[in-house]
């Protein structure tokens, strides 16, 4: 059965980039351009993995990565962050830690992916 991604990311060529590097390892990729709208997906259609910007609108990466992992039925799911800012503050790294990778911008898709599939398996 196929795997299910959500990519969360304001940036539509991030988006687009990364939906289309993962669709050829056949994955189901679903995609949010702010934290509401992610939180709502990962609600309704619970994704095998998120990949999650920290920057966002309406409700940053950070909040919405707190909302994954404190939330029983979606704590599980194994989250990506995926961000140009690495060094946070001190409750920002807390939560940051919970994540299962953080991967720096620029990243490599490759590398990304490879990362996608070890989370998944």
């Amino acid at each position: 059965m196929a795997k299910h991604v959500l990519i969360v990311d304001d940036d539509i060529n991030i988006r687009t980039a990364v939906k289309l590097r993962l669709e050829r390892d056949a994955l189901i990729v679903h995609t949010a351009s702010d934290g509401e709208d992610a939180l709502r997906q990962v609600e309704q259609q619970s994704p095998d993995l998120v990949i999650l910007d920290l920057f966002l609108p309406r409700r940053d990466g950070i909040e919405v990565l707190a909302c994954i992992k404190n939330t029983a039925a979606t704590a599980g799911i194994p989250v990506i962050v995926l961000t140009a800012r690495y060094h946070c503050g001190d409750a920002d790294a807390e939560q940051l830690a919970r994540a299962n990778e953080v991967i720096v911008k620029p990243f490599s898709p490759r590398y990304l992916a490879e990362r996608v599939h070890h989370l998944l398996n």
